[in-house]
């Protein structure tokens, strides 16, 4: 007994020690500890779900073209569906390219992709897209309440109801007004959001606005009125949109 017991203890100890060890080099070899709304985003993750990348190691780099950018996501989001098609390129100036791809049958959003513009690596835009995507996203076929409970990030209203009813409970303009009760109250009236942007499974995504330019973008969640400031992005420098392609 006190063997079995002195065994675990080494265990434990060992474990601890390997984590601190591993947080230690991710420190040194990135400059930084990435974490996103659920935890570390690095290197031995999922590459469909996670960025593997340094961006400092980018900067050096000449940029891809949009066209070459257009095309490699074409080619990823067929390995989905072939039914789906871009919908708006987002070119960043100092961070990943942001795109929102739709259904071309129905005409909603199907899912948000980053793309570094660099090595034109593609992933799911983390945020919303991850967690509160019913049917392109990490939770999909899951109740709603249970993605609220875990991408909530501001809800006044408390509208989940426990799961007895999973239908769509705001509709468009009252999300656009929900989204700019949270820009006023922290960011101030300089901003607002328009109602511009795609209906996902799940959630909206609007454009915020500073005046009249566009500077980024946010997320409300049609059953509980969640709001999710996309916090990760930089500059914005240019829309590229296919609508009427």
């Amino acid at each position: 007994m006190k063997k079995s017991k002195m065994l675990w203890s080494v265990v434990l100890v060992l474990s601890v020690i390997l984590l601190i060890g591993y947080s230690v080099w991710a420190f040194s070899n990135t400059g930084y500890l990435r974490f996103g709304p659920y935890g570390y985003y690095g290197r031995g993750m999922m590459n469909r779900w996670f960025n593997f990348y340094d961006r400092q190691l980018d900067q050096n780099k000449e940029k891809l073209s949009i066209d070459k950018i257009k095309n490699n996501v074409n080619g990823y989001i067929k390995s989905y569906n072939s039914n789906l098609a871009i919908a708006d390129i987002f070119v960043f100036k100092d961070s990943d390219y942001y795109v929102s791809v739709e259904e071309e049958d129905t005409g909603k959003g199907a899912m948000e992709l980053l793309v570094n513009p660099y090595t034109g690596e593609i992933y799911p835009e983390y945020g919303p897209n991850m967690m509160w995507n019913e049917k392109y996203g990490m939770h999909g076929g899951r109740r709603p309440g249970m993605m609220s409970m875990m991408g909530g990030r501001w809800n006044r209203w408390n509208r989940y109801d426990g799961g007895a009813n999973y239908s769509k409970k705001i509709e468009r303009d009252e999300a656009v007004k929900i989204a700019n009760d949270y820009i006023w109250e922290y960011s101030g009236k300089d901003f607002s959001v328009a109602n511009e942007g795609h209906e996902f499974y799940g959630y909206y995504t609007f454009h915020v606005n500073k005046g009249n330019k566009t500077i980024g973008m946010l997320s409300v969640n049609y059953y509980t009125g969640d709001v999710w400031y996309h916090t990760w992005h930089g500059q914005l420098e240019e829309i590229i949109s296919y609508h009427e392609e």
